[in-house]
């Protein structure tokens, strides 16, 4: 049985960051629903930095129209009480949205990193969580394996290391899914296989020493899973097609 989702963050929709760069947030988000929808997939997650209250309507409104089976996980420009306007959380953690769902032989986790640090209640709830006999889907805004680039290093998620620990005494292998660095990275270490997918606004340039923009794409992943073997894909999608 194969089974696939998208996974598309960083939309930013109607903020400063993608106003500033007169990127059109709300129609690049329509043209990858569109998309996505075309290839028969109806499950997406939204992973973090949704963008301005204001704009919630729209997502959530884009969202059941073409891809209405979606999950939600916060970033750190996001606020549990603007979201939940609009998504109902499947579960909270000490005040945080943190959830998780066993299907097709997964355990799908989803983790709340808004605040940019994990508290002691959402890490003995992830170890908690990661007790499970199969392999482990993690979404989360930030990444946790470290990755050498500048703006990595400029907003991390303090305490990762915390997090990767728990990771690596899972007995099996855990596919990270995250955003936040607005590039392009996939690596793993030792068991955890992590994917930072390319933002749904504008990405900044991966070898650049300073924090330099590209608004030549933006893009998506696609998660596919088939009986235990999970495989995923880095769609861009060129601004001037």
């Amino acid at each position: 049985m194969t089974h696939s989702f998208a996974f598309v963050t960083d939309t930013h929709l109607d903020d400063a960051f993608t106003r500033s760069h007169q990127v059109p947030a709300r129609e690049d988000l329509i043209l990858l629903l569109q998309e996505i929808a075309g290839k028969g997939i109806r499950e997406v997650v939204i992973g973090g930095d949704i963008g301005e209250p204001s704009s919630h309507s729209f997502l959530f409104d884009a969202l059941k129209q073409h891809t209405p089976d979606y999950k939600v996980i916060l970033g750190n420009f996001d606020k549990l009480e603007d979201v939940r306007q609009h998504y109902h959380p499947p579960g909270l953690v000490d005040g945080t949205m943190c959830y998780s769902e066993d299907r097709d032989g997964f355990r799908y986790i989803f983790l709340d990193s808004s605040s940019e640090v994990l508290y002691d209640a959402q890490l003995q709830w992830l170890e908690q969580e990661l007790k499970t006999a199969g392999k482990v889907l993690l979404f989360v805004h930030h990444p946790v394996v470290e990755i050498p680039v500048l703006v990595d290093g400029l907003q991390p998620l303090q305490g990762r290391e915390k997090i990767k620990a728990l990771l690596l005494k899972h007995p099996h292998a855990v596919y990270v899914f995250c955003g936040h660095l607005h590039i392009t990275d996939q690596r793993q270490e030792q068991n955890i296989h992590q994917t930072v997918t390319p933002a749904t606004s504008a990405q900044f340039i991966k070898e650049a020493a300073g924090l330099e923009i590209d608004l030549s794409y933006f893009g998506y992943s696609i998660i596919t899973l088939t009986g235990d073997t999970v495989t995923t894909e880095i769609v861009r999608w060129e601004r001037d097609r």
